[in-house]
C-alpha cells in the first residue's frame, strides 16, 4: 500500500459558498489551502440566493461583490408582505448606508457565488482543489 505525502496548509470540505468563501479568506492571508470535493465539478443547486449587506461588504474584502452583484438583482429596499393586508413594514437599506459600502441586497443564485470565487482562485498561489474526492472523516 503507497500512502500519500500529507496535505500541507488547511483541508476544506466542500466546495460551495462557505467552502470556497473560506479559501478565499485564507489564501488572501497567506495560508495555503486544498479544497476536497466530493463532486466531479461545482454544484448547480441552489440553497439561496439572498445576499444582504455585511456579506457583501465580506465579499469586497475578497474581491468578490462587484461581480456578484453584476449576476443579480439589486434590491435597495426589504418589505414584509401578506396576502391579505399586502406591504405590511418596508425597510429602505439607504438608513444604513453610512455603516455598509453596500446598501442593498443582491438577489443572485449561491452557484454563480461559488464560480465567481474558483475563478479567482484557480491560479493563486497556495490553493488547490480537488473534485472527486469525499471527505469521510
Amino acid at each position: 500500500m503507497t500512502k500519500k505525502a500529507p496535505y500541507k496548509g488547511v483541508l476544506i470540505a466542500g466546495a460551495g459558498p462557505v467552502g470556497l468563501v473560506a479559501a478565499a479568506d485564507l489564501v488572501q492571508r497567506g495560508i495555503p489551502v486544498t479544497v476536497l470535493e466530493a463532486s466531479t465539478a461545482l454544484s448547480e443547486e441552489s440553497r439561496a440566493s439572498t445576499f444582504h449587506p455585511p456579506t457583501l461588504d465580506m465579499l469586497d474584502s475578497l474581491d468578490s461583490a462587484e461581480d456578484l452583484i453584476a449576476t443579480g438583482l439589486v434590491a435597495p429596499k426589504f418589505q414584509f408582505r401578506s396576502k391579505r393586508h399586502g406591504v405590511i413594514a418596508e425597510f429602505d437599506f439607504g438608513a444604513i448606508a453610512d455603516r455598509t459600502q453596500h446598501p442593498y441586497r443582491v438577489q443572485s443564485e449561491q452557484f454563480k457565488l461559488t464560480r465567481i470565487l474558483l475563478a479567482k482562485l484557480v491560479d493563486r498561489p497556495g490553493f488547490g482543489i480537488e473534485f472527486g474526492k469525499r471527505v469521510d472523516g
